[in-house]
């Protein structure tokens, strides 16, 4: 059978129903079906008389409107239509009229412009177009001057080119898309079938017409089902409720920002919403807030269908059903036309639930883009197109996308979806607009940012907005700015752009610098500095913004609680950003307890604490301390810090240290790790719980100091170590004391004093039977040297020990003076201890 053109679809309207009106418009009376296929004839007739045929690029650059519609209609019915945005300027319509090869440009009578500039600089033929006064909408004459042509004439055919756009070209050249008859008519006929239209529907267009929605998702889609479309100046939120209570329309089809302003508007306009009920309401382009769907059901008493579609499918590839079927929040539907699949990057269709890129194939899918053989090559996989899109399917089919594949936002390594970040604002009460953009950043690549609108009325800062966005979101996830504006910079078809929107925003994005107020100010700008080596810093400025990452938050947090002495969580860091918001954090912590060993790493709610034990040379932010967020999102984790005047008994410290936990979890499981000294002092502290009658979920132990079984082996053992430190290192000693001031040697002494009944403490240590498993991690070293008792520790846990062979050696893994843990090693022990902590007691 015979795939229909435009032409064969206006004609068989006009055969079945010739005087069912097909265009209206707010300034015109109605035009039927049969007066609209004679018209688009003689236009045909005329065109080709002036050398216009099959496949020749005509660009139209006219005003949305009735002209608009029927011109396209026409130019496609014999020729290749080529809509152009009427705003763009100069050198855009240089760019497109070259790239296209544009035979000619249809542009209004009696009007001047860069578009018409353009045509007669590069010898295009230009065609005027002039209104009918007084006739029915969208009827027009042509004017221009006839040229030789060889092109063939008559109406189109179904494999003609019938109409030919751009890609956005947001982040490189645009591509032509070229797209035939049988293209752009099955497209039409999959959105008449999804939306169940009839020739009593009448849709309310109020999308461009130089955009594949409002060309196929309205108009088009319209004539095929012999319906009546109203054709407007273009979107205006002032006149919608005028049009809808002058022309009656059963639906109308808009992108999120448009139902937006729609609903602004609502509540002035509730009797014009009652008085004329719509059939059902059409969101696409982008993807709709659920938030947004629900306020529009609510207030139209209608449902609202999500489709999704895109240029190079003719515009819909899936759509959400009508009612009584099911409508999913969230999801784009099911598949409306084409085959839709989750493809891999290696090819291969995936399972229901599993994310990769979102495919598809079908008779609406262009053939390629035109003159790309490289953008061709990437873009078909095995017969499939590759959208762009990441997304998943469930078990019923019903697409979810979670974001474009160029617009996810690479956090040093932290892939953050957008749009997952956009619907966390929405759900603020004073959100009504939310854009989440990648900025750039000079260690991590990209950070994020975001841009939101409040409502009429509404009230609320950035701190505030982020604030409430770490209640949804997990930390890295929240932006790192969000700017509170009055409107979004949007692109020519009304939908937000991510990609360039930090561009557009970036005089806002930059703070004027405002001087540190007070001494707490003063010393926290002074640690900033040193951490991110810029030499002036505002109390307003972002930490991020300036350079930094959770590494230098770590380090910035050690030397804060040196100077302040505040135990502060690695989340304050994302949550205050500023100097200004960290001041008032640390003036607001009230530190009850000041003799509390615990610092509080990461904060979580939803499961219980972990607790972390440092070795002697370690400190609470560092060692496994700083991958406290791979130990999964929602868990408190603690460092214990030492606070005791004398540390040289390891019994003495764990019972410190057992009743600090005790005062903030009364009650197990507990989870403890504990890193070389810290081992055995977390080994003591899991034996007091047991004896509590609390269970420990976790006790991990990594290179952990041996245990020593008799005290005499102890004294050997300080024995050996007072030779040592006095003997073999003396020189390096006496180097460093010599190399201090008059006044820093007694703190120097003091501290090395403290450091040796540390390790007189360890070393005379004589650890009992705990009833209860451990986990032991071990390096190589640890584990094959001939007199490392380290491995000895499973001796005294007679319900087992679990041994894990880690990367590395003692110093890689706990650190030293000389110089800091091994990030790497450091990261696949942690991974490892979440397996752990995920094998432990249900949580």
């Amino acid at each position: 059978m015979r795939a229909p053109t435009v032409f064969d679809i206006l004609a068989s309207r006009a055969d079945s129903s010739p005087d069912a009106i097909a265009v209206l418009s707010p300034e015109h009376s109605p035009l039927t079906y049969g007066a609209l296929r004679q018209h688009v004839k003689d236009v045909v007739d005329n065109l080709n008389r002036l050398g216009i045929g099959r496949n020749d690029r005509v660009a139209i650059v006219l005003p949305n409107g009735p002209e608009m519609a029927v011109s396209f209609l026409s130019v496609a019915s014999c020729a290749t239509s080529a809509p152009l945005n009427p705003a763009y300027r100069t050198s855009e319509f240089d760019f497109y009229l070259s790239d296209l090869n544009a035979r000619a440009l249809i542009t209004l009578a009696g009007t001047s412009g860069p578009a018409l500039e353009s045509a007669r600089a590069k010898g295009i033929a230009v065609i005027e177009l002039t209104p009918l006064k007084g006739q029915p909408a969208g009827l027009f004459t042509l004017e221009g001057t006839g040229q030789q042509s060889d092109a063939s004439t008559g109406v189109a055919e179904p494999d003609d080119i019938a109409l030919i756009l751009h890609t956005s070209g947001t982040t490189s050249r645009p591509k032509i898309v070229p797209l035939t008859h049988r293209n752009i008519c099955a497209s039409a006929e999959h959105i008449r079938a999804t939306l169940e239209l009839t020739q009593n529907d009448r849709c309310l267009n109020v999308m461009p017409l130089f955009h594949i929605h409002g060309l196929i998702g309205a108009t088009l889609s319209t004539f095929a089902a012999g319906a009546s479309i109203v054709c407007t100046s273009g979107f205006d939120e002032s006149r919608f409720f005028e049009w809808l209570r002058s022309h009656k329309p059963t639906w109308y089809t808009a992108v999120p920002t448009m139902h937006q302003s729609v609903l602004a508007r609502a509540a002035e306009n509730r009797n014009a919403i009652a008085d004329n009920p719509l059939r059902f309401i059409r969101s696409s382009s982008s993807s709709l807030p659920p938030q947004v769907m629900m306020e529009l059901e609510r207030v139209f008493k209608a449902p609202v269908i999500e489709s999704y579609g895109m240029t190079e499918a003719s515009h819909q590839m899936a759509s959400n059903p009508l009612p009584p079927h099911t409508r999913k929040p969230g999801s784009v539907g099911v598949a409306a036309g084409p085959k839709v699949s989750i493809m891999n990057e290696e090819g291969e269709i995936l399972a229901a639930g599993s994310p990769g890129e979102i495919v598809i194939r079908g008779p609406n899918v262009t053939n390629g883009y035109e003159n790309n053989p490289s953008a061709n090559e990437s873009a078909y996989t095995n017969g499939w197109f590759r959208t762009g899109d990441q997304g998943h399917m469930d078990e019923e089919g019903y697409l979810f996308i979670t974001g474009r594949l160029k617009e996810i936002i690479n956090r040093g390594g932290e892939k953050i979806m957008p749009r997952e970040v956009d619907e966390a604002f929405m759900d603020h009460p004073a959100v009504v607009q939310a854009v989440t953009f990648a900025v750039p950043h000079p260690r991590l690549g990209e950070d994020v940012a975001a841009a939101v609108v409040l409502g009429k009325g509404s009230v609320s800062t950035e701190r505030e907005l982020r604030k409430f966005a770490f209640t949804r979101l997990a930390d890295h996830k929240v932006p790192t700015r969000v700017l509170v504006v009055d409107k979004i910079p949007k692109g020519p078809t009304g939908k937000l752009q991510r990609i360039g929107l930090a561009d557009k925003l970036a005089d806002q994005l930059k703070p004027s610098y405002v001087a540190p107020r007070n001494l707490v100010e003063e010393k926290l700008a002074a640690i900033w500095a040193e951490a991110l080596g810029v030499s002036r810093i505002g109390v307003q400025d972002n930490f991020f913004a300036l350079g930094g990452d959770s590494l230098l938050a770590s380090r910035v947090l050690v030397e804060m609680h040196r100077v302040f002495r505040s135990d502060l969580p690695l989340s304050t860091a994302f949550q205050a950003p500023t100097i200004e918001q960290l001041a008032i954090v640390i003036d607001q912590e009230a530190r009850a307890g000041a003799d509390s060993s615990l610092v509080q790493i990461q904060d979580g709610e939803t499961r219980p604490p972990l607790f972390y034990l440092p070795g002697t040379a370690g400190n609470v932010f560092g060692g496994l301390g700083a991958f406290a967020w791979l130990y999964g999102p929602g868990r408190r984790v603690y460092g214990i810090e030492e606070r005791l005047r004398d540390p040289s008994n390891i019994r003495a410290q764990a019972t410190k240290y057992h009743n600090d936990v005790c005062r903030i979890q009364p009650e197990g499981p507990y989870y403890l790790i504990g890193s070389c000294s810290g081992g055995a002092v977390a080994f003591e502290m899991a034996k007091l719980f047991h004896a509590d009658g609390q269970p420990v979920a976790l006790l991990a132990m990594v290179e952990p100091t041996p245990p020593y079984v008799h005290r005499l082996r102890a004294y050997m053992s300080f024995g050996a170590y007072l030779s040592d430190r006095l003997t073999r290192r003396l020189d390096r000693q006496v180097g460093d004391y010599s190399s201090r001031s008059s006044s820093e040697r007694g703190s120097y002494i003091r501290r090395k004093m403290k450091n040796i009944a540390r390790q007189w403490a360890i070393r005379r240590h004589i650890p009992r039977t705990y009833p209860g498993q451990i986990h032991l991690f071990l390096t190589a070293e640890s584990l094959n040297a001939k007199h490392n008792s380290r491995v000895s520790w499973r001796d005294f846990a007679p319900e087992g020990a679990t041994i894990h062979e880690i990367p590395g050696t003692h110093t890689s893994v706990v650190g030293s003076a000389a110089g800091p843990a091994n990030k790497t090693h450091l990261e696949i022990i942690a991974t490892e201890l979440k397996k752990c902590i995920a094998d432990g007691l249900p949580e």
